[in-house]
């Protein structure tokens, strides 16, 4: 019984902690015309594309500090680009391609985006590490990559690039994991995405 009442105390501690951090922040809203969210994905033997996709809103929290506390990145998978087919005849065909039922299927109720919640950021040596839950595809799996972000005269920046297996949210279309294909057929598991987000009181 002791034991269980130490443990919600503890737990109302950490919500009262919490509770006054985020009544410390303030919030800036991430302005999409001036951010930009990319991606990289390759295959096995030689090739790929690169591209973009749209930021459709977001926030983050700061604290008095300058210190990123929290913060959610909606992108808009209605919005992809290939930059290295853009201008040519294939060009809208890849995008169909990557929001058909292959890939992230967006004409689903709810696929339409990808949403990154930011629950943490700590420091290691001379890099801040971001942690937070990334969902799209209808899955919701942990992430951590380094952050490097400013805040200056009201107006918060921040960048940062990760690596990710597509896997994991359940594309596998052309993976040579889960599928017997050609080598020039196989594309990889692990895709990149990189943003830079400016944000604003």
């Amino acid at each position: 019984m002791m034991g269980f009442k130490k443990t919600a105390m503890l737990a109302m501690s950490a919500a009262a902690l919490v509770f006054a951090a985020q009544a410390n922040a303030e919030t800036y809203k991430i302005d999409p015309a001036s951010s930009t969210i990319t991606w990289k994905a390759t295959k096995k033997v030689a090739g790929g594309h690169n591209g973009t996709i749209a930021v459709k809103e977001g926030q983050v929290e700061v604290s008095k500090k300058g210190e990123v506390t929290a913060g959610t990145v909606v992108g808009d998978l209605k919005q992809i680009v290939a930059l290295d087919l853009q201008g040519t005849e294939h060009h809208a065909k890849f995008v169909g391609h990557m929001q058909s039922a292959d890939f992230f299927n967006v004409e689903k109720a709810g696929h339409d985006v990808a949403t990154f919640k930011l629950t943490s950021v700590t420091k290691k040596g001379a890099q801040h590490i971001a942690k937070g839950d990334l969902t799209f595809n209808g899955k919701t799996n942990p992430i951590e990559f380094p952050l490097t972000f400013k805040v200056d005269k009201g107006v918060a920046t921040g960048e940062g690039s990760l690596k990710v297996d597509r896997t994991k949210w359940d594309l596998k279309y052309g993976s040579g994991n889960f599928f017997k294909l050609a080598a020039d057929k196989v594309i990889n598991d692990e895709f990149e995405l990189g943003f830079k987000l400016t944000a604003k009181k």
